[in-house]
């Protein structure tokens, strides 16, 4: 039979006027040009209209939504309830024309629409079916296919063509469910898939046993489980109506942002929300988006609950927020390749992923800019990339916070015009305005007045009549001024167009029950509780990849964090002598300042680098954490990458350290200064991270971080002794993240390590001062032994000759014989008189070598006190338990920063 028997015959005033055939499978009505059957003239009929669609018994007649209705034989059909067009059926759209449905045949099956057929009406009233060669069919109310499972053990669902039960969407995974005859029974499965499986809007876990009545939920896919063992598939891609029912939002004590708010918006409406400052414009926007739900009201999907059921509709909203939500640094493929990834099925295939950002791009008008940076976009340009990031994953709802706002006339009117094409394409958009010149591009226009009152919803033409004005900018001054907002409200209470507009299209609203209704009230998009998301594995991989790609697009800062540290190091070739551990030239008190600014200097680099990383994507974590961003993976991210600048910034410190002071070159201490180096710069890494995530904004960053670390210089113990700190200045001395690494560097170059293990200044100052010189003989570094056996910079400096020298001898004093003679007795007398010269002579030789052997032993044990007295508490430390409490603090603020993303989830 021919399969173009199945036609609508047109009637003009009752008389014949054409034959028009049903070539394809869907047709669409409607006064849109981007209709099949266009009645453009007709001001009774609708943007989109109804559709005429092939199903499996037939053709089927669909209302989607219309003003003033789609009528089937005299009836008026209720909105998105498919009927069955028999032969001789009356169809009635609009006023200019009349259609008899006609089809005598087997239906045909499927094919592409091919072209359109003109038709013209003679006369100023014509009605035309405009050729458009690129048409592609777009479903305004898909019929509803039935599955029998009936025969079937298993019954797979999901994006790959081999499944049973076939979900088009970007949305599902390839084998995304699975449904089972088990016992008798049929049990739906998840089959671990992306964006999960929901039932009656509960996200399923593991497994369901179906009941009758059961509404399966896969993406914009509803799958309704009968009696009688089949499944009722019905696809809500581009066919979502958005019903608020008495919204109120009251915050802090009893203030109300929204007063009562009642709207409803029909599939494929473009609406403009505007209106006065403290209207509650984005307010609205929020709790119609269900990211921050009314405290009252109701908000329905098609009828359904969204608060309830949010999270099973989460992937068919979009939401670009006012700040653009892409980096800046990538190119706009890249940007779109990575949001892909993040937002697409971990089962989507590289080629499906490069197919559909292409789409995008080519949707968008973005293929000719593909490679370029997108801070090198226009305004226009950059605003469409982000908007490209929420069409990856095909939203049949659409929110914009003030997208066209900062944007030039001929840009906004642009922005404004694709809206309406993406409107016009199958989305329900509603967009956040101060724009007025193009606002007659909506189909809609919402206008708030101050205290969150709604003064006016309609087409956007009409407000104009409605307020009495000749430009739309207009109305802002006279709702401001001549009536009060609560005024307003009541006013468009009573009018018309509230009747039309809201009550009149809710009288069809049919609203389901059904639904978890047990979520909170509380920020839905964020609380994750019982979101299903991809794998934090995947997620952390992805991410790291899209730091390094932003880090080396950013080649300016790239190349200065990897200088800093080689700059910083010909520092070190200038300002220490090379001498600085030498026992003759060492010098301890500098060897300490050293120690301790190459650890400063590696936490401030670490804080710098880090301090605006994560404050700078505030905007797109917030959008990215909505469709299911896990915090670890996010931060885990930023970790990763600073743990590589770690390792190469402690890397050069450690080789610049060598070449500017002769250091040990001992594996243990060139393995422990490294390690100490780079745990001290990642921990600074740490703080900037965690300075980021509690800033409010960009500018806060930096002066927090500073507060964060003049502490670390203060109280780290290398500027002030320990010994000064009160109370609080110890618990802050033990909380610095200075305090640790410092002191295991001390440690590791040894040189006061042989004071900490000398048992002589173990003892009190008292005890020691009353040390003899033959007590300290057993001291290590004390005594002459402070010269001959202590690891100690410098403290060969203080010797001198006298240290060598053994003592002198006193001469011996001359024995008178017994019996002396009397020549020995003038002898002896001589004998003691030279002797009493040489006693002379002794004393002064013993006096000189004495003051000077004491004097070289107490400036060595001075210049030792003096420095073991303020920092003897690093000369010998245990170097492991200093490494795991740094570790640990590190790993505190890490928990911090995850805390603080967290946080953020309510604010």
């Amino acid at each position: 039979m021919s399969q173009n028997s199945a036609k609508l015959v047109i009637h003009k005033d009752g008389s014949f006027f054409q034959d028009l055939q049903l070539e394809a499978t869907i047709m669409t009505v409607g006064r849109a040009p981007d209709n099949v059957l266009c009645l453009s003239d007709d001001p009774t009929v609708s943007r989109h209209h109804a559709q005429i669609a092939l199903g499996n018994s037939g053709y089927l007649l669909t209302d989607v939504g219309s003003s003033d209705g789609t009528y089937l034989n005299d009836t008026r059909l209720q909105p998105f309830i498919p009927h069955t067009l028999k032969q001789g059926d009356r169809v009635g759209i609009g006023t200019l024309f009349q259609f008899e449905f006609q089809d005598q045949t087997v239906p045909p099956p499927v094919q592409k629409i091919t072209e359109r057929i003109p038709v013209a009406a003679q006369g100023p009233e014509k009605t035309t079916v405009m050729p458009f060669d690129s048409f592609q069919p777009q479903t305004s109310v898909p019929e509803s296919q039935s599955l029998n499972l009936r025969g079937r053990d298993n019954i797979n669902i999901g994006r790959d063509p081999i499944n049973e039960m076939v979900i088009d969407h970007p949305s599902a995974s390839r084998v995304h469910a699975q449904i089972k005859l088990e016992q008798g029974r049929y049990t739906l499965y998840d089959l671990n898939s992306t964006n999960g499986t929901f039932v009656n809007g509960e996200l399923v876990v593991g497994s369901h046993a179906l009941e009758v009545g059961d509404k399966i939920r896969i993406g914009p896919m509803q799958m309704v489980f009968n009696v009688d063992e089949t499944l009722i598939k019905t696809n809500d891609e581009g066919n979502m109506r958005l019903d608020a029912l008495n919204l109120q939002k009251v915050v802090g004590k009893g203030l109300n942002l929204l007063n009562d708010i009642s709207i409803s918006i029909q599939p494929r409406e473009f609406i403009a929300i505007a209106g006065v400052s403290g209207g509650g414009k984005s307010t609205l926007l929020d709790t119609l988006s269900g990211f921050r739900p009314a405290t009252s009201g109701n908000v329905y999907v098609n009828g359904i609950d969204l608060y309830k059921n949010f999270n099973a509709y989460r992937t068919e909203i979009g939401y670009v927020p006012q700040k653009d939500i892409v980096h800046m640094e990538l190119t706009v493929e890249d940007a779109l390749q990575f949001a892909a990834k993040l937002r697409m099925p971990a089962d989507t295939t590289k080629a499906e992923r490069h197919k559909r950002v292409g789409e995008v791009m080519s949707e968008l008008g973005l293929t000719h800019r593909r490679d370029v940076p997108i801070k090198s976009l226009s305004g226009g340009q950059l605003k469409r990339v982000s908007i490209g990031v929420e069409l990856l994953t095909k939203p049949s709802l659409f929110f914009l916070d003030e997208a066209t706002s900062g944007l030039d006339p001929g840009m906004e009117t642009e922005l404004m015009q694709l809206l309406r094409e993406l409107a016009d394409q199958g989305r329900t958009i509603l967009l956040i305005t101060h724009a007025t010149e193009n606002v007659m591009l909506c189909d809609q226009v919402v206008f708030m007045a101050r205290g969150g009152n709604l003064a006016f919803y309609g087409p956007p033409q009409d407000a104009l009549k409605y307020f009495g004005v000749q430009r739309f900018n207009e109305i802002y001054r006279k709702v401001e001024n001549e009536r009060s907002p609560e005024e307003w409200h009541a006013q468009y209470r009573q009018s018309p167009y509230f009747q039309k507009y809201v009550l009149g299209r809710q009288q069809t609203l049919q609203i389901e029950n059904k639904g978890s209704g047990n979520q909170k009230r509380s920020r839905l998009a964020q609380s994750g509780a019982t979101v299903k998301r991809a794998s934090g594995w995947r997620q952390f991989l992805v991410l790291s990849e899209r730091n390094l790609a932003i880090l080396s697009r950013d080649r300016i800062s790239l190349m200065l964090m990897l200088a800093v540290a080689p700059l910083l190091g010909l520092l070190d070739l200038s300002a220490w002598p090379r001498t600085l551990l030498d026992l003759t030239k060492g010098n301890p008190s500098l060897t300490i300042s050293m120690l301790f600014t190459s650890i400063l200097i590696a936490l401030m680099v670490g804080s710098v680098s880090t301090m605006r990383e994560i404050v700078k994507e505030m905007d797109i974590f917030k959008r990215e954490r909505m469709i299911g961003l896990h915090i670890i993976p996010y931060v885990s991210s930023k970790v990763w990458v600073a743990l590589l600048l770690s390792l190469y910034q402690g890397l050069i410190f450690v080789l610049f350290k060598n070449l500017a002071i002769t250091l040990p070159h001992t594996p243990y201490f060139l393995g422990g200064m490294f390690v100490t180096l780079v745990l001290a710069t990642l921990s600074g890494m740490m703080m900037g991270l965690l300075g980021s995530a509690i800033s409010p904004n960009q500018s806060v960053a930096p002066m927090l971080v500073l507060l964060l670390l003049i502490p670390q210089i203060l109280f780290g113990g290398g500027v002030l002794p320990i010994e000064t700190f009160g109370p609080p200045g110890k618990v802050l001395n033990n909380l610095s993240l200075t305090k640790w690494p410092f002191e295991i560097m001390v440690t590791l170059t040894e040189f006061g390590k042989d004071v900490a293990t000398d048992s002589c200044w173990a003892k009190p100052k008292e005890e020691r001062d009353k040390l003899t010189n033959d007590q300290k003989k057993d001291c290590k570094c004390m005594g002459v032994n402070v010269f001959k056996g202590c690891n100690f910079a410098g403290v060969l400096s203080f010797k001198n000759d006298a240290i060598d020298q053994p003592e002198p001898k006193q001469p011996p004093e001359p024995k008178l014989p017994s019996n002396p003679s009397f020549q020995e007795q003038l002898d002896h007398q001589q004998a003691f008189k030279d002797y009493q010269d040489k006693v002379k002579a002794y004393q002064e030789v013993y006096k000189d070598w004495n003051l000077n052997y004491n004097k070289a032993i107490s400036k060595a044990e001075g210049n030792i006190d003096g420095l073991s007295t303020k920092f003897s508490q690093a000369f010998n430390v245990d170097v492991k338990s200093h490494l795991f409490i740094l570790s640990t603090f590190i790993g505190a603020m890490l928990l911090l920063t995850i805390a603080a993303q967290k946080v953020k989830d309510f604010i």
